[in-house]
């Protein structure tokens, strides 16, 4: 049975019925204030900490003085390393070394570690040798009088970035390594059948090429010891920057005829424990649902990203790039760029690979990668006013072409 949306009972004129004091204080409480507050005052905020639930409890009291219906769900969250990639990184080097001498037992023991594998990714956000601990997502919400034509979903993440080198934060963060983890297994698994058949100096090469999945399995195990265990970033342009320009939206986009809009920021995002939930709970339409996902809006060069990776590549939806082009053209203070991207998984990557409707806005080096993401240099002083206001008039404009348009 489907779970009903918990969405606003009203609608909400931003500042009507407040007193004076309040709606000065609430005015001048621009996106770069809430930049301060939150990468400056509250700091780093690693997954399922005290700094990412004070960011929560600030977006929610934000949320709720705009007008928005919000409510704060709460799931568990993994936290510190993880077991499991040791354990099947050590079961491998057991399994591939005694190969040669044991084959059946070595090939039982390969089977039972893609199966360990195929656990992990199947179900991401319930790994079986890793401490959870409480999280939340913020979820605001904005109804309509009248049943909408679209459900926009704004969303952004909650926690900062470990400070790390890029390919660290690839090979152990995310859904790849347990991408890799699956492969390799698999990998070790059909050299050992095929070895087993073969003749004897076959497989002696094959074992020889067993010891590449080895050597994967605990490079990806070794880069998420290091993101546990690396200090987070201030994040102020990634992420309190998006967190920002979620606030400025939901606060701004209070005059919407025809589109339901939700303003998501999302807890736990390395892990995807948090959009794991989020999805579970709120069983959205595939095809009157868009997702946005804002990310690293502090600085750089906004941008929309018209595909993504790089095997495969997943292209944006159709309609969301048209109408983010059009978007772009009408204001010319925008000027953003169309981008194919092809650096770290964006906040969307899972949905688009589930089937959704998506697009991320982001704000890109001339590299084509975050600025300052995962460097301790990501602090308040840092951030670019101007790219985060051309970004905000960004997603503003996305948000009201949406509502202007009938269904494709």
């Amino acid at each position: 049975m489907q779970r009903s949306f918990r969405l606003p009972d009203e609608s909400f004129v931003p500042g009507a019925g407040m007193p004076p004091g309040s709606l000065l204080r609430r005015l001048r409480e621009e996106p770069q204030d809430a930049i301060s507050r939150i990468a400056g005052e509250i700091g780093p905020r690693r997954a399922t900490s005290l700094g990412e639930a004070q960011a929560a409890a600030y977006l929610d009291g934000r949320m709720r003085r705009a007008g928005l219906r919000v409510s704060a769900d709460a799931f568990r969250a993994p936290v510190g390393i993880g077991w499991d990639g040791l354990l099947i990184a050590l079961l491998g080097l057991i399994g591939v070394v005694l190969y040669y001498w044991l084959p059946i037992p070595s090939l039982a023991l390969a089977l039972w570690n893609i199966g360990l594998a195929a656990v992990g990714w199947w179900r991401p956000a319930m790994p079986l040798l890793q401490r959870k601990r409480p999280c939340q997502n913020v979820i605001a919400t904005r109804a309509l009088n009248s049943s909408p034509r679209w459900r926009v979903v704004l969303l952004a993440a909650l926690d900062s970035p470990p400070a790390t080198d890029r390919w660290v934060r690839v090979l152990g963060t995310g859904s790849q390594p347990r991408l890799i983890r699956l492969v390799c297994c698999g990998l070790i698994v059909l050299l050992g059948v095929g070895a087993f058949f073969g003749p004897i100096e076959l497989r002696r090469w094959l074992w020889y090429v067993q010891f590449v999945g080895v050597v994967a399995l605990w490079l990806v195990a070794v880069c998420e010891s290091l993101v546990a265990y690396a200090p987070p970033t201030a994040g102020a342009a990634n992420h309190a920057g998006s967190l920002a320009g979620l606030l400025q939206s939901a606060d701004t986009l209070g005059g919407l005829e025809h589109t339901e809009l939700w303003a998501v920021a999302l807890g736990a995002t390395d892990s995807g424990a948090g959009l794991v939930d989020f999805l579970r709970r709120y069983p959205f339409d595939r095809n009157t649902t868009l997702f946005v996902g804002l990310e690293s809006l502090g600085g750089g060069q906004p941008s929309y990203a018209t595909r993504e990776g790089r095997l495969p590549q997943r292209i944006a939806d159709s309609l969301l790039l048209r109408l983010v082009a059009e978007a772009d053209a009408a204001d010319p203070l925008i000027n953003a760029e169309p981008r194919a991207y092809t650096s770290e998984p964006t906040l969307i990557r899972p949905l688009r690979r589930a089937g959704y409707r998506t697009l991320a806005l982001l704000g890109l080096e001339a590299e084509g990668r975050p600025g300052l993401r995962g460097s301790p240099a990501d602090t308040p002083e840092h951030i670019d006013v101007q790219a985060l206001d051309r970004a905000i008039r960004l997603v503003n404009a996305l948000v009201k072409r949406i509502d202007e348009t009938e269904h494709e």
